[in-house]
């Protein structure tokens, strides 16, 4: 593939720099499971230092993005530890079944339609913690009946079928079957939902005003199956790779392809205006007109029906496509100032992506 493809994407992103609308950045894409385009520029904070250069080995943050890393875990493991997508969650996890949660089940948890969407946020990275969280969840009362609309579910509804699967599968703890059953895998040495090692190439982000004494005190979502991942941004994109060869990975299938359907089907057609186009797990584009999801994630203006996506907070998007082998991991080393930027930017470099892998796939 010829290198001037990239030129704009490149001239784009450097132009960003400069303006300041970042201070660092990296972008990967891939085209039918091939690596096609690299650049990082700028730079991130660390625990050590306010300037360290951003490369292809920074781990960043992922935030949000984790819902579709943990998603993917969860359609792996889903026939082994027995999940019901239209079960109810108090079905594995039996103290959870009070006070008007009864009928939460785990598609409303992944499609934010379990009226909970809200809980105090704390680590999950120890066993305490993650049965602490678990406990909070039990107490809630839905601020909505369950599956009647979708609002965003931060760090909840992903949690709780996590915490189903674990059980299921016993006990196990969330990281391990991560490691085990995708990051092992697909060879992603860099992904862990742990706190990383502390190291020049871990990236805070966003950053902060001063440097924290530690990782923990600056990253409260440690574990968190909704936030809490980190990751290279080469190998994040594995993780949509495989989503574009439909569960198959080096030619042997690790997710059902009943489940990757299941996944990648608009969980409620015809109710966009009340629930948003949600695959299980993350976003799908669909057939109908764009929304506001669609613009936060980074592809508003692309029109084949079977792109998905997710975000992590304002600075970490994911986008892939099984229909044209598009896959792209893109992060910026803070929130773009100022905010009104974070969509075009998003856009922005996924229409230049699309439209040059277009122009080559129409050769």
């Amino acid at each position: 593939m010829r290198q001037d493809r990239w030129a704009e994407t490149r001239a784009f992103l450097e132009a960003e720099l400069a303006a300041g609308t970042f201070p660092g950045a990296g972008l990967v894409v891939s085209y039918k499971g091939k690596t096609v385009f690299e650049h990082t520029l700028g730079t991130h904070v660390s625990l050590t230092r306010r300037d360290a250069p951003v490369t292809l080995l920074t781990r960043h943050p992922a935030y949000s993005f984790s819902k579709l890393v943990s998603t993917t875990v969860l359609g792996i493991i889903a026939q082994d530890a027995g999940l019901d997508w239209s079960a109810p969650i108090s079905r594995y996890l039996p103290e959870f079944g009070t006070k008007g949660k009864e009928k939460i089940t785990l598609r409303h948890c992944l499609t934010h339609a379990a009226g909970i969407p809200n809980a105090p946020l704390a680590a999950v990275d120890t066993e305490l913690g993650w049965q602490g969280f678990l406990a909070q969840l039990c107490a809630l009362t839905p601020e909505w009946e369950p599956g009647s609309k979708a609002a965003y579910h931060a760090v909840t509804g992903h949690f709780l079928v996590a915490a189903c699967a674990c059980r299921r599968l016993g006990n196990r703890s969330w990281e391990a079957l991560c490691q085990e059953r995708l990051f092992h895998p697909l060879g992603l040495k860099s992904a862990t939902f742990a706190l990383p090692p502390v190291s020049e190439a871990l990236s805070l982000t966003p950053q902060p005003k001063e440097l924290p004494k530690s990782l923990s005190a600056f990253f409260p979502f440690a574990g968190h199956p909704a936030g809490g991942c980190w990751g290279t941004l080469p190998e994040l994109l594995k993780v949509l790779e495989f989503h574009n060869q439909q569960g198959v990975w080096k030619g042997k299938r690790l997710m059902p392809l009943e489940v990757w359907r299941e996944l990648h089907t608009l969980q409620y057609p015809g109710k966009r205006s009340t629930h948003d186009a949600w695959g299980l797990g993350f976003l799908l584009r669909g057939p109908d007109t764009a929304t506001g999801s669609h613009s936060w994630f980074g592809f508003q203006n692309q029109t084949s029906p079977t792109v998905y996506g997710h975000a992590g907070i304002d600075t970490f998007i994911g986008v892939g496509d099984p229909s044209t082998g598009v896959a792209l991991t893109f992060a910026t080393t803070h929130s773009p100032q100022p905010a009104e930027k974070t969509v075009p930017l998003r856009n922005g470099v996924t229409d230049r992506i699309f439209a040059a892998l277009g122009k080559e796939s129409r050769k």
